[in-house]
């Protein structure tokens, strides 16, 4: 299993990823939490690419055994929305599992 990237490198890789022709998945799940917040792909494409930053360090997907990682942004409205994402290098690929409204600053 490869390290996990400190969050400034995470965050350098995932737009390098998307700014150079690599894929954004959005999953399922993802889709579902959008409808919620009244979210969409641009709203989502916005923290990632633009306003986006990681505070801390990932958390380890049990399920998928994956690191992922929480982009503290705001959308297009200006309100707060996080998205919860795994970066692939290998495959040049970000995925998006998970976006949450309102996120709250973590403590340092």
């Amino acid at each position: 299993m490869p390290e996990p990237y400190e969050p400034q490198d995470a965050l350098s890789i995932l737009r390098q990823i998307l700014s150079n022709d690599g894929d954004l998945v959005v999953r399922s799940h993802c889709y579902e939490r959008m409808a919620e917040r009244s979210a969409d792909d641009v709203d989502v494409r916005k923290v990632l690419e633009e306003n986006g930053i990681i505070q801390s360090g990932p958390d380890f997907d049990q399920k998928y055994k994956k690191w992922k990682y929480s982009v503290d942004g705001y959308d297009t409205e200006n309100e707060k929305l996080r998205v919860v994402v795994n970066i692939s290098e290998v495959n040049w690929r970000v995925v998006a599992i998970s976006v949450v409204g309102d996120w709250k600053e973590k403590k340092k």
